[in-house]
């Protein structure tokens, strides 16, 4: 387990003079986030606990040399604030394997060095990527995050390249940053050297765009990713229409054997005022799940991600989303949203009519003005089934809620 070099970044970025755009162009947010989650479980026992998080984060401008210089610091705090369910583990706060409970309490800490030159700029430490390949995971307490290197330019017009090599993972319920490795529960835990790789984004016109992305986990898996979407408008509607794929096979010396992956999707977003309306249909295909890191790494990339995943081998999936601002009725800062996923065709040998579904129902306000502007708060309401559980017998329904409440303060 590894530590980002946090002070060392610090040393090497404020060594000599200070100037003067660095700290003016400086920003320091204070960060609130009270959570609670319950998950009731079909056939194990329930899981849940409720927490306290305080963050910090202080983003600096740039010096004015000619390569500019810049520096982030983040610090978060997580306090569990009462024991129930504490004696198993929820994947939102560390559980003490030894002690069988959760822990009290922890804390995270990171630097990012920013380097800056015209039209390109070079990020070393920890990472927050928001990628195919890669992404941060902020949807339980204290946020997942990386370390490594990345490089974005975007010297070409319409195109913005992405190059950059992962070494390590800090997952959401851990302290500590770790090599990454591929998520496979029952199987030994076996580490890649890192993950390098490259995106290519591009905008064909202001209404079609296109990507694509590569990324290798050393020894473990490759992965293509090719995106193209459309946008366009329909009387007084917004119409997009978004096609993602997906293509995953081992790589080097396949620690995890071999892996035959991969995903088609294509989604319809319409809006119209209050209004938005998304629906598509998922199709896997291969032997394995889509492979994901471990550490609970989110991979909303997929339109079906969601507390399920729908990742499983030849499932078909079908997904609709309504979600309606109440700012048209007088309600500035109130929205709800409603999602259902359906799934089948999933390839367990020697069991049929294997299929799994998930409902979401989300309501959420933010404080608009006033002395509590930007205060938040959300309910969020997840239904599950499965006809069968991961050992093939039967499956684990659950009904999990979800209050957070977050406001942040900034310097």
């Amino acid at each position: 387990m590894k530590k980002i070099p946090a002070l060392a970044l610090l040393a090497v970025c404020c060594n000599g003079a200070v100037y003067a755009d660095f700290v003016k162009d400086s920003q320091t947010a204070l960060n609130f986030r009270n959570f609670f989650i319950d998950r009731n479980n079909s056939t194990v026992p329930d899981v849940g606990s409720w927490s306290q998080a305080l963050g910090l984060k202080f983003s600096s401008g740039y010096t004015d040399t000619p390569v500019q210089v810049g520096l982030d610091v983040t610090s978060s705090y997580a306090l569990r604030l009462s024991d129930h369910h504490a004696e198993r583990p929820d994947t939102v706060l560390p559980f003490d394997p030894v002690n069988n409970k959760q822990e009290r309490s922890y804390n995270k800490f990171g630097a990012t060095l920013k380097l800056k030159y015209k039209d390109s700029e070079l990020l070393i430490g920890e990472l927050s990527p928001r990628t195919p390949v890669a992404f941060i995971d902020d949807s339980r307490q204290l946020v997942t995050t990386y370390a490594g290197v990345a490089f974005e330019n975007k010297s070409v017009d319409n195109l913005k390249l992405s190059l950059g090599r992962i070494t390590h993972i800090n997952a959401r319920n851990d302290d500590e940053f770790e090599k990454l490795s591929l998520f496979a529960p029952g199987k030994p835990r076996m580490e890649s050297d890192g993950l390098n790789y490259a995106g290519f984004d591009y905008n064909f016109s202001p209404a079609i765009t296109g990507a694509y992305w590569f990324g290798q986990l050393e020894d473990i898996y490759q992965q293509h990713y090719l995106n193209a979407s459309y946008n366009t408008k329909v009387g007084s509607s917004k119409l997009k229409l978004d096609a993602r794929y997906f293509h995953n096979s081992e790589d080097g010396d396949a620690y995890y054997g071999k892996i035959d992956s991969q995903t088609f999707g294509i989604q319809a977003n319409l809006a119209n005022g209050p209004h938005s309306f998304a629906a598509g249909v998922q199709k896997n295909k291969g032997d394995n799940n889509f492979p994901t890191f471990d550490g609970y790494a989110p991979q909303p990339f997929l339109h079906t991600w969601s507390t399920l995943g729908f990742i499983k081998p030849e499932e078909l999936t079908y997904h609709a989303l309504y979600s309606y601002d109440f700012k048209e009725v007088g309600a500035p800062g109130l929205r709800a949203t409603l999602r259902y996923l359906y799934g089948t065709n999933i390839e367990r040998p020697g069991f049929s009519d294997n299929k799994e579904t998930e409902a979401n129902f989300i309501l959420g306000y933010t404080v608009p003005e006033g002395k509590l502007k930007g205060l938040g708060v959300e309910w969020r309401y997840i239904d599950t089934t499965s006809k069968y559980g991961a050992g093939y017998s039967e499956g684990n329904d659950f009904v999990e809620n979800r209050v957070i409440t977050t406001y942040s303060f900034k310097f």
